[in-house]
């Protein structure tokens, strides 16, 4: 059993997550520390205030962004593992152009119905003005996007983990500074655009470096990139991130729907709710990021397993499964021995009645985090089977129901009906499990028909 664990210690695999999940461990200590410090130095009703703003930037680049960095990882990956370097470039070129299209559309439209949406539905104009300067900054965030599709569609784990620690423990620092200047959520907005900014020229000088390196890892010259943006192809990669995002809605768009519900709501101190359930959302969200290290490293994995070996998909059931089963208990056994850590976490770092409500919704959201280790391969197993088209209609199904159970919660009840809703509504994943399930025990039998075996009685 110990020799096994050494060879397996070894393998690519357990390292590249390894490495992602020391980055996700001080990206999680830094979001904690940022959320305490914004909690401590703005109060729940300006907390309110400033997560309503950065939920607005967020879902409206969610709409137009999600699922494009994967696909390039995707073709960026596979491209790397057959050599193909004009491959590696479209990719790269494709996103950016998408990019561009993407930063023009929500720029647009945030900072000039930004202000409209804050009043009208929020009863803050200042609120929608801020969400509209972040929109506009996006394209630094785009330009970053670049590089860690690079960094990682090449395994460059190590570049990647420096990379984003770096950027993490500056945002802290850039927030802290903002909190301080006394400015309320306007220094915190100046803060973020900052953040946005450094970290695009420090994914830039990291892109520098790993092309400097040379070797096969290397990626192609900016240049080329450049250029090959007005002909790369996007039918392929902005179909595919089309239907990824459709994909990730109800696990990532959807729990998050309560932090822009709860202050529409427009009751008593609504903004206050919000922030209050923005500290528990925190808490559950830096608590899945122990899984970020597995999802991370098995997209890239896979395609460089695919392009180099040329093995069937329909053979790696037996993989997905154990990291499903492993990730899933992992998860599962984690998330109940720190629910009493999380108590002792509000009461003693945010402290003070107004953050008194944040463990009741915690409890709540915890029902989703429970399961959330058994669901690491869902994406992946859609990406490289090539079935996301023929679930699609089911998991728009999934993720409507979903949407509508947030909203009807957060209506009548308000944070605590929005944290239920959220919680529980992301088991409802469980049902593409039954698919991949499905799928790889067809594929069993269809193996043993052609071969001539018998089948399980």
């Amino acid at each position: 059993m110990i020799a096994k664990l050494r060879r397996l210690a070894k393998t690519k695999f357990v390292r590249d997550t390894a490495t992602i999940q020391i980055a996700t461990l001080v990206q999680g200590g830094t979001y904690l520390i940022t959320s305490v410090l914004t909690a401590r130095y703005l109060g729940a009703h300006e907390l309110g205030r400033w997560v309503t703003t950065r939920e607005l930037y967020m879902f409206a680049w969610f709409l137009v962004s999600t699922g494009v960095l994967n696909a390039t990882i995707k073709a960026y990956s596979q491209a790397q593992g057959a050599g193909d370097s004009n491959g590696r470039t479209n990719a790269l070129a494709a996103l950016l152009k998408l990019g561009a299209v993407s930063s023009v559309l929500v720029g647009t439209i945030g900072w000039f119905l930004g202000p409209l949406v804050g009043e009208e539905i929020y009863g803050d104009r200042e609120v929608g003005v801020f969400a509209g300067v972040l929109c506009v900054s996006g394209l630094f965030e785009v330009l970053r996007t670049m590089v860690v599709a690079a960094l990682m569609g090449s395994r460059q784990m190590k570049r990647y983990a420096v990379l984003d620690i770096v950027t993490n423990l500056l945002r802290v620092g850039l927030v802290w500074g903002a909190l301080l200047s006394g400015f309320g959520v306007k220094a915190v907005v100046v803060a973020y655009v900052g953040h946005m900014v450094l970290a695009a020229t420090l994914s830039f000088m990291a892109f520098a470096k790993a092309r400097r390196s040379g070797g096969d890892e290397a990626p192609p010259a900016l240049s080329d990139v450049f250029r090959a943006i007005p002909s790369a192809p996007l039918r392929h990669i902005f179909g595919l991130a089309f239907l990824i995002s459709l994909n990730k809605q109800m696990n990532t768009l959807v729990p998050r729907l309560g932090m822009l519900l709860i202050p529409a709501t427009q009751l008593d101190d609504a903004m206050s709710d919000n922030g209050a359930y923005n500290v528990a959302q925190v808490l559950a969200w830096a608590l899945a990021l122990a899984l970020t290290g597995v999802s991370q490293s098995l997209l890239p994995a896979l395609g460089h397993k695919l392009g180099t070996e040329e093995v069937p998909f329909e053979k790696l059931g037996k993989t997905l499964r154990r990291i499903t089963l492993v990730s899933g208990g992992l998860m599962a056994g984690v998330t109940l021995l720190t629910v009493p850590i999380m108590y002792f976490v509000i009461e003693w770092f945010y402290g003070g009645e107004e953050f008194g409500d944040s463990f009741q919704y915690y409890l709540w959201l915890t029902a989703g985090n429970l399961t959330l280790g058994f669901f690491v391969a869902i994406e992946s197993f859609y990406i490289y089977s090539g079935k996301i088209k023929k679930v699609i209609p089911f998991n728009l199904l999934l993720a409507t129901t979903a949407a509508t159970s947030v909203i009807v919660a957060t209506k009548y009840w308000g944070a605590s009906g929005a944290a239920a809703a959220g919680g529980l509504c992301r088991n409802l994943a469980f049902f593409h499990l039954l698919y991949m399930w499905w799928y790889f025990s067809r594929a069993r039998r269809n193996e043993r028909t052609e071969s001539g075996e018998p089948r399980d009685s």
